[in-house]
């Protein structure tokens, strides 16, 4: 697939819901089973599976009494006994009507699925990362499409795409109001790393202060696919930087203009888990967890602001915007829902003194123009501690005039640099 027609499938994708299409060859075929040489595999996650309780557990009829209810608390399950798959459809799932998600199944094709010539990517008895990656982010399109979503595949078959390919998917789709970029973008993966090792992982590229929108997304989603597929929760952070794997960071990321996350659900190396990522019961629990997380998300709103308006003063630049929580007009929305402490604007990453009126939500900035041009930054929280998008704009002098123009500038995706000095060892406790 060229690029020119990559972006000409984008366009047609972001109006119709619908993933951008194949690339021809052998591995076009649609991932609809496993390979008939897996062992055969018993879902724990029948509907008729749930775990009885102990027969002494209640021992009145009626309402429960506090003795019962503390002989409840006696006999829990442990956290990896599964309950039976339970997936409403969530309360706050409008909330996401309208947003523009790309789903990245990770791998496939050439990498990892059936065209590798490497035996990688692939878990002790050889259920490859690509395949439960695609069934995970077909399933999780079904849900969001169902809530509303407009949603893109960057692949629906066994396909092969480059890094760049797959963030060019979130980057060009064209929206219906015109605009262009994804509202986020999702990359699907699963992870490696020994037998026993089986935790949820959300990352994002660079550092915490460029991933404001990301950090709000990936604390819902580690958190919903903890408790959904009981993975060691508790063990380790369930958000990493990118950079703590590679010097340059993961490649989607770096390339994605567009607030965007990579998802390792669970550990493919871990026997166990293996078994169960077989299982597109099980994968539903994944796509699940990842639909509920962005429910909880978008309830608490994404707050954003008006196109900045940027006029010569004399020698100095009159930046004016108004913000704008992201949440519907519930009781109390006549009260600013704006922390007016977050509320901050930076010229080329240094902080320029700025008023915010609370009652209009207009924000001022005045501040000097050096040369030509200067990257613009507007950082706000609504009541959620949820943070803003978009974050950057660029105001540049028209040649020859006093007028200036603003222009959006995509998130800041350096190279991590290490620190001079690396901070002293905490003695153990």
């Amino acid at each position: 697939m060229t690029r020119t027609t990559l972006c000409a499938v984008l366009t047609v994708a972001a109006l119709t819901g619908c993933g951008p299409k194949t690339k021809p060859g052998p591995d076009k075929r649609p991932i609809t089973s496993q390979p008939t040489t897996q062992p055969a595999y018993k879902s724990p996650i029948s509907a008729t599976t749930k775990p009885a309780l102990p027969s002494n557990a209640i021992t009145t009829a009626g309402p429960t009494t506090v003795e019962d209810a503390m002989k409840l608390i006696d006999a829990r399950a442990e956290w990896t006994d599964f309950p039976s798959l339970n997936i409403p459809r969530h309360p706050a799932e409008k909330y996401l009507r309208d947003w523009v998600i790309v789903i990245d199944p990770g791998h496939g094709g050439t990498n990892g699925g059936d065209a590798a010539t490497r035996p990688s990517n692939r878990g002790p008895t050889g259920v490859k990362e690509a395949h439960m990656c695609l069934r995970v982010s077909l399933l999780l399109r079904k849900l969001l499409t169902d809530a509303g979503a407009i949603v893109v595949l960057t692949r629906d078959a066994d396909a092969s795409l480059s890094l760049e390919e797959r963030a060019a998917v979130a980057n060009n789709i064209r929206r219906a109001d015109g605009r262009q970029g994804a509202d986020l973008f999702i990359s699907i993966h699963h992870n490696t790393g020994g037998a026993k090792s089986n935790y949820s992982s959300i990352w994002y590229h660079g550092t915490v202060d460029n991933n404001e929108v990301e950090l709000d997304v990936a604390k819902y989603i580690g958190n919903a696919m903890g408790a959904e597929i009981r993975t060691d929760v508790g063990k380790t952070s369930t958000i990493f930087s990118s950079h703590l794997m590679y010097p340059n960071g993961f490649g989607v990321l770096k390339a994605c203009h567009v607030p965007a996350i990579l998802c390792e659900c669970s550990f493919y190396s871990n026997p166990a888990e293996e078994q169960r990522l077989r299982d597109a019961g099980y994968n539903l629990r994944e796509a699940y967890s990842i639909y509920r997380g962005l429910c909880e998300y978008a309830y608490g709103g994404r707050p954003t602001q008006s196109v900045p308006i940027a006029t010569a003063e004399s020698s100095n630049v009159k930046f004016t915007t108004t913000l704008s929580e992201g949440l519907p007009k519930w009781w109390g929305s006549d009260r600013t829902r704006i922390l007016s402490s977050t509320v901050d604007v930076r010229v080329d990453g240094k902080r320029v003194p700025c008023e915010f009126d609370p009652q209009t939500k207009q924000l001022t900035a005045t501040f000097p123009l050096a040369g030509e041009s200067a990257a613009v930054e507007v950082h706000h929280q609504n009541m959620f501690k949820h943070s803003n998008w978009p974050q950057r704009y660029a105001v540049t002098r028209v040649a020859g005039s006093e007028k200036l123009t603003v222009e959006q500038l995509p998130p800041v995706r350096d190279t991590y640099k290490a620190p001079a000095t690396k901070p002293a060892a905490t003695a153990a406790q």
